[in-house]
């Protein structure tokens, strides 16, 4: 039986750019990263799915990064009660003795608010944003193969 010899090309320039690898691929992963924000304030809207009263929820967004890593979040103080949701509570007066607002018969000492319905408008951002992303991604691997080969090739 015949021994078969296989000789890969360019053996030491491949094993030199895999050893690379994290210094190729490291900054284009990061400028995935980073342009991820326009995809998600793209599907961060009025309405759809951000609820809109006055506005501050939707103004409130900002996006963090660091090192292959981002964050898009609101940033009132109530967000997390739109988003989750509240149980039936009392509500008591915070400044003044009493609540009154127009339309009621009189000034009372507490209100028992019913509750509000979740909304879940991260998970909604997150679902529409996801393919997009995605994409973002698949790109970076594409350039970063292509720079591996670059070096390869050399």
């Amino acid at each position: 039986m015949a021994d078969i010899v296989v000789e890969i090309q360019n053996l030491k320039e491949l094993q030199r750019a895999l050893r690379d690898y994290q210094k190729i691929s490291e900054p284009i992963l990061q400028k995935a990263v980073v342009a991820s924000q326009a995809v998600f304030a793209k599907y961060t809207l009025k309405n759809d799915p951000v609820p809109y009263r006055t506005g501050f929820l939707l103004q409130s967004f900002r996006f963090a990064t660091g090192r292959l890593i981002a964050k898009w979040f609101p940033t009132v103080h109530y967000a997390i009660y739109v988003h989750e949701g509240t149980r039936p509570h009392e509500i008591y007066p915070k400044n003044k003795k009493a609540l009154y607002w127009e339309g009621a018969e009189h000034p009372v000492k507490r209100v028992n608010h019913p509750g509000t319905k979740a909304n879940p408008f991260m998970e909604k951002i997150a679902k529409k944003a996801t393919p997009d992303i995605n994409k973002l991604f698949i790109q970076a691997l594409d350039i970063i193969n292509r720079e591996v080969a670059k070096r390869v090739n050399q």
